[in-house]
């Protein structure tokens, strides 16, 4: 659909329906009940406020049936100048008591950036999700975001598109992007809502990267559907695109880092979200990304922001398809998830970020992983630039380097009365949160971290100071010094 009289009159009635002037006028309260899709404290608090904003919330977010002269004060721009136009119609649909929203249209801030888009009715207007279900933004969609970076004049492409909210983004930065989705509903989603936010992209339809054989773009960014949905499930209760893969266990992230090394530029970067299948017996979480990553010549950083159990993945993932305890298919979809995890000794899922780059230096690939819980950094692009610093540092060399603690901070912690801390930690004062808790060695280590004397110089120092050997005293603070300059706690001085 690409009236523009429409899309402007649409634009124009939605121009105070924002996140902030939503906070303002129904309260903080109403809009984080939203975030966790809960409608009923926004319904009462829009319909307390009332107004074109009350109703905008109602109509688009919390699918409220509402009457006709009710859409015209909601919407009086686009209801005035629908006459010839299908695009209304599309839009909304006759009730046994008014009129109600086809979709879900919300603001959704990113970054600098605020967009609507729309998506299907969802579980917080009373819609059970249906095999072309097409989600709209929720926490991973805006932690991608939050992630990727784009340039003017890049080419990007979005995998597995959905809403379309990542080529949207891409687009609004300058460059050209390329949308893909096996569904063609999510596309013309995607469509909708590039014309909204009045931005150009292209849309191609099939699976993984068919739809781009060929191709090499500069910036690759997927939230592809991960979840791990075994096969009995998918034939009992239907395949749920924007979620089910539809292959065994977590292989369909580990198909998608294998299409990257063809798919991006020489230079070229990827952010992906992902899960991953943790076995009871194994003691590294990352053996799977590690495993996907292996054969492939690319610089990756694999982080981890949650660790769930196996059981508590199955509950999700059935609430999220709108089933809850009780119902007919609930139990014996539970049984059949849980045993396929079972059969694979699955305890827990790991969810978090493969971040990737092509370096066409032709020198060993540079990976590591690293399990970081927390919120997000408030510097983003700052915090991804320390992390990728860090592959110019070899362990051979870091004693010979100059280091500087300006991107730490110290926390210690006292028992009432008592003058020493019973424990120091250090965390980033820009990064992704960790805390390294530190024994006397380390802390005396990162006290004098300021760029003037070398790594081994200051362990040498200490092995002094606390009457130990000099190996032993390396042996041990090494491993940690290099973990913390990978998160970018702990700087390179150029001297």
């Amino acid at each position: 659909m690409k009236d523009f009289q429409f899309f402007d009159a649409l634009r124009a009635d939605l121009r105070n329906y924002t996140l902030d002037h939503i906070a303002e006028t129904l309260g903080e309260d109403a809009l984080t009940a939203l975030g966790r899709d809960e409608a009923v404290p926004a319904q009462l608090a829009a319909e307390r406020v009332g107004g074109q904003l009350g109703l905008l919330v109602r109509l688009w977010w919390t699918g409220d049936t509402l009457s006709d002269d009710d859409v015209a004060l909601a919407i009086p721009c686009t209801y005035r100048d629908a006459d010839g136009c299908d695009g209304l119609a599309e839009l909304l649909e006759r009730a046994d008591d008014g009129v109600r929203a086809r979709c879900q249209l919300v603001p959704v801030a990113a970054g600098e950036e605020l967009v609507w888009i729309a998506s299907d009715r969802g579980s917080l207007q009373g819609a059970r999700h249906n095999t072309d279900h097409v989600m709209g933004v929720g926490g991973a969609t805006r932690t991608l975001a939050g992630l990727a970076h784009y340039e003017p004049g890049q080419q990007v492409l979005d995998l597995g598109t959905g809403c379309g909210i990542h080529a949207i983004l891409a687009a609004k930065a300058g460059a050209h992007a390329v949308a893909t989705d096996i569904s063609a509903r999510a596309l013309d989603y995607a469509q909708f809502n590039a014309a909204l936010n009045e931005v150009e992209i292209e849309t191609r339809l099939g699976s993984l990267f068919e739809p781009v054989a060929g191709s090499q773009f500069d910036v690759v960014v997927s939230n592809p559907p991960f979840v791990i949905t075994p096969g009995e499930v998918r034939d009992n209760l239907g395949t749920l695109e924007y979620r089910d893969g539809g292959v065994p266990g977590d292989t369909l992230a580990a198909d998608v880092v294998a299409g990257l090394g063809t798919c991006l530029a020489p230079d070229g970067s990827a952010y992906m979200l992902a899960n991953w299948e943790i076995a009871g017996d194994v003691p590294d979480w990352s053996e799977h990304p590690r495993a996907w990553l292996a054969s492939q010549h690319l610089d990756a950083v694999v982080i981890q922001r949650e660790v769930i159990p196996a059981d508590s993945y199955v509950e999700m993932w059935l609430h999220d398809g709108g089933l809850r305890a009780g119902h007919a298919d609930y139990a014996k979809a539970y049984r059949a998830w849980l045993t396929d995890f079972q059969a694979r000794a699955v305890s827990h899922v790991g969810f978090g970020y493969v971040l990737v780059q092509r370096d066409g230096e032709g020198r060993l690939p540079w990976q590591v992983f690293h399990d970081l819980r927390g919120g997000m950094p408030a510097d983003v692009p700052g915090a991804l630039e320390l992390l990728w610093s860090a592959r110019e540092i070899a362990e051979e060399t870091l004693s010979s380097l100059r280091l500087t603690n300006a991107n730490v901070e110290e926390h210690r912690r006292y028992h009432p009365g008592e003058t020493d801390p019973w424990l120091i930690s250090f965390a980033p004062k820009n990064g992704f949160a960790d805390q390294i808790q530190a024994d006397t060695a380390l802390a005396g280590f990162v006290s004098v971290c300021d760029g003037e004397l070398t790594v081994g110089q200051i362990c040498d120092a200490l092995a002094q100071l606390l009457e130990m050997p000099a190996p032993e005293v390396r042996s041990s603070l090494l491993p940690k010094v290099m973990h913390m300059v990978r998160l970018g706690m702990l700087q390179v001085v150029d001297k």
